[in-house]
């Protein structure tokens, strides 16, 4: 199997209490990058932890994160990790600005399912970040 681009936004990232899954699958660093469009970022309160959960479309912000090359058998592991099987995030392709080059490219992201986020912000578990900065939100371990 090959390489394929992964963007993390949260609890992969350098620094963060998951960034040594990464590092077990054999991913390597590209890049700071930042989403293309404008996503809402939400940060969520569940079992005692936080995370992030990117929401695409319709948001006011572009999202700041890392970009990866990871091998692709890789990405079965992090679906655990990130509650791909649980039904709370899908892995789906979102296009992201490499802040090295300037160049666009498409990578896999982990992004919030839609009933999920719902509930959680139902139950008063999740609430959207608001940028200090302009249209740019970051999420901070």
């Amino acid at each position: 199997m090959g390489m394929t681009y992964l963007f993390v936004y949260g609890t992969l990232m350098r620094g963060c209490p998951l960034h040594g899954a990464l590092e077990e699958i054999g991913a390597t660093f590209v890049s700071p990058a930042v989403t293309a469009e404008r996503h809402t970022l939400y940060d969520v309160y569940s079992g005692g932890e936080r995370y992030p959960a990117m929401l695409l479309g319709g948001g006011e912000h572009y999202v700041m994160g890392e970009l990866y090359l990871v091998p692709e058998e890789g990405l079965e592991r992090l679906d655990v990790i990130e509650g791909v099987t649980e039904g709370e995030y899908k892995r789906v392709k979102v296009k992201v600005k490499r802040q090295d080059t300037g160049s666009v490219v498409e990578a896999y992201a982990y992004v919030i399912d839609p009933d999920f986020l719902e509930k959680m912000i139902l139950e008063g578990k999740a609430e959207p970040l608001v940028s200090l900065s302009g249209d740019v939100v970051r999420w901070s371990c």
